[in-house]
């Protein structure tokens, strides 16, 4: 076949990193050409080298301007280049392209009501219009006009069947997830009388509502209070946290700044003994830092939400969101525990494990499978 791939709006870490490894997966297929449109800021050029994989770099990654683009140029593209299979990366399509299309929802911001709510509470009404309502009314209207859709857990058709039908569409669900044994590291140590580790792992859009930082915030002032030793590792700048309102610089002495970290091996250092990594996102797809912190072996604390129970399981440590005294409760519990957490963590990474291995392992499958649905 000739295939597609749509990357346009991929542009963080997480998105990359899942781009990265669909990449490694069609490198080596000799049976199918690729064009591939992505934006600038993608780290493709290991690729391009590779005879059966096009590139086609666009530098405009504006949502809206890529939504146009979409549906006028790649029309173009299609023809010009006789694809017989889109793949729409990044969970947007084609609204006048007749040839099938396969769409990966890897981004719930728009299909929850969950944050809706939140939105709501906080009386920004007005922003999530601009965030989340006319986003949400074109890429809704694209997902129904696709009859094959990707997910990357059980849980986001859970989720999308609150905006559309899903019992009118093909699910495939992939993993994103390397769960090779190599992948995966012992539990770390963990002596409460030294020093906690806290660390946070986020990009430049922390404050939006989704990512729910005032919660990190507010428990790390209450821990501060109780006299507890410890230090915040966290992927932003002093500048970026000192601008925003959702933190508190009384907290810069305990803070380490690391920004950006673009290097695996800089992060695989953060995964230390001792640490403790908190999330506190709303809503996830996946959710790759709650992953790696797991497959790291520390100790790693998400909201109680469906998403969390579907994609880490129901032994995870877990807190109540929006609760004051929940995240706090739950650290609390943590340090004050005699016993030895391995055995625990060593469930949860085998359960990582199951649930990942029950899906397909290479986007060629699904190929393969939308292929075979259509004929």
């Amino acid at each position: 076949m000739n295939i597609l791939i749509n990357a346009l709006g991929i542009d963080n870490s997480g998105g990359v990193t899942i781009f990265n490894k669909l990449l490694n997966e069609i490198y080596q297929d000799t049976c199918n050409q690729y064009l591939i449109v992505c934006n600038d800021s993608v780290s493709s050029c290991q690729y391009k080298l590779n005879n059966n994989l096009l590139f086609i770099v666009v530098s405009d990654n504006k949502i809206f301007n890529r939504f146009y683009y979409e549906n006028t140029k790649l029309n173009r593209l299609v023809k010009k280049y006789k694809i017989q299979l889109i793949y729409n990366f990044s969970g947007s399509a084609q609204i006048f392209i007749k040839i099938p299309q396969l769409i990966k929802v890897q981004n719930l911001l728009f299909y929850s009501k969950r944050l809706d709510y939140c939105y709501f509470r906080m009386s920004a009404f007005t922003l999530w219009i601009k965030q989340i309502f006319f986003k949400r009314l074109v890429l809704k209207f694209m997902l129904n006009r696709s009859s094959h859709i990707e997910i990357q857990s059980t849980h986001v058709k859970d989720y999308l069947s609150d905006y559309i039908d899903t019992n009118k569409k093909s699910f495939y669900l992939k993993s994103d997830i390397n769960i090779s044994n190599i992948e995966f590291y012992k539990p770390k140590q963990y002596d409460f009388s030294k020093k906690i580790k806290f660390l946070y792992i986020v990009g430049p859009h922390f404050e939006y509502i989704h990512k729910n930082f005032i919660d990190f915030t507010n428990t790390l002032l209450k821990i501060d209070r109780k006299g507890i030793d410890f230090e915040v590792n966290i992927t932003l700048t002093r500048e970026q946290l000192n601008n925003s309102k959702v933190w508190d610089y009384s907290l810069n002495s305990k803070t380490n700044f690391l920004g950006y970290i673009a290097n695996q091996e800089n992060m695989t250092e953060l995964f230390c003994s001792n640490t403790i990594l908190i999330s506190t996102s709303i809503v996830e797809t996946l959710g790759l830092h709650v992953i790696e912190g797991i497959k790291n072996g520390v100790i790693t604390i998400a909201p109680d939400e469906e998403y969390a129970n579907a994609v880490y399981g129901e032994d995870m440590f877990k807190y109540k969101l929006f609760n004051k005294d929940s995240l706090l409760c739950a650290i609390m519990n943590i340090i004050n525990y005699n016993g030895s957490y391995s055995k625990k963590i060593l469930s949860i990474q085998d359960n990582l494990r199951q649930s990942e291995a029950c899906k397909f392992s290479s986007i060629l499958d699904v190929f393969n499978k939308v292929e075979n649905v259509q004929k």
